[in-house]
């Protein structure tokens, strides 16, 4: 997932800067990575987890990307820049923290089985996805074609 990630990482802020805003893209992206996920669960052969590693590790990356520059075109005040930067990686830094034992105790679980981490996973994507959404609407109202 980091090797197809390169590109990943690249070419999301190249657009974002250019046609659609950071914000527009990640939450378009994140929307991508929670469909990926859920796809995950009928993933049973070799070649289709290799596929699935070059799907999501691209869509994965594309929104580890766009974080910062996202949280950066949300501030307006370029004196807070670095306050928020740090407020919202306090932030992803507990989910980070708490994520892989969250996931180890559910494949506990499911006796071995990794279903209901991956829909946990996905689930907590879909959610992120929908807060960035939220955001959007908070910032410009119901405008599609805004470049935020």
């Amino acid at each position: 997932m980091n090797g197809v990630g390169l590109p990943g990482r690249l070419a999301p802020n190249f657009l974002a800067d250019r046609l659609t805003g950071p914000l527009n893209l990640i939450a378009i992206f994140a929307g991508i990575c929670s469909a990926v996920m859920f796809c995950w669960i009928a993933v049973d052969t070799v070649p289709g987890v290799w596929a699935f590693a070059v799907v999501y590790g691209s869509c994965a990356a594309g929104v580890q990307s766009l974080f910062p520059a996202t949280v950066a075109s949300l501030t307006v005040n370029p004196k807070k820049a670095g306050v928020r930067m740090g407020m919202v990686f306090s932030v992803a830094g507990f989910a980070t923290l708490t994520g892989p034992p969250i996931a180890g105790a559910l494949i506990q679980k499911g006796n071995g089985s990794y279903l209901y981490a991956q829909i946990f996973a996905a689930t907590a994507m879909g959610a992120g996805c929908a807060m960035v959404g939220a955001a959007r609407w908070a910032k410009v109202g119901w405008k599609l074609k805004m470049k935020v």
